[in-house]
């Protein structure tokens, strides 16, 4: 006996990194507080921080600089990166202009890697906005 079951694909384009160009690599922060660029946004996936022997910031870019280094944004486009926080203190965000970081997104635990996501609120140019989840 055979069953045919439907089969019903999700379409995941708008969760998707359509107009990141080049993500994929790391960035090891190490034992300092970093601030990243909408260039260094775009292309690294994963920023680790030593947090052994105490906090750090990470200090992200503005809206602006975000949409101005993605080949192809569109307004509800979601990118996904993620901060690790490799040792006992934890990882603070800082939001750029016109960045909103939500609740829950505004900092990593010590030992703990977070996958973060930011959508692409605004793009349009002199008004563009993100928000972190």
């Amino acid at each position: 006996m055979t069953i045919a079951l439907p089969l019903s694909l999700v379409s995941l384009s708008s969760c998707t990194k359509a107009s990141q160009t080049n993500q994929g690599d790391y960035y090891n922060a190490g034992a300092a507080d970093f601030s990243v660029t909408g260039a260094q946004f775009d292309k690294y996936q994963l920023f680790r921080f030593d947090t052994s022997t105490s906090g750090h910031t990470l200090a992200l870019p503005s809206a602006a600089d975000i949409v101005a280094n993605l080949s192809s944004p569109y307004a509800g486009e979601v990118l996904s990166f993620a901060v690790a926080a490799d040792g006992t203190n934890l990882v603070t965000l800082i939001a750029g202009t016109n960045v909103t970081i939500k609740t829950g997104a505004s900092a990593v635990l010590g030992n703990t890697t977070l996958t973060l996501y930011c959508e692409l609120d605004s793009i349009a140019s002199g008004s563009e906005t993100v928000s972190i989840y």
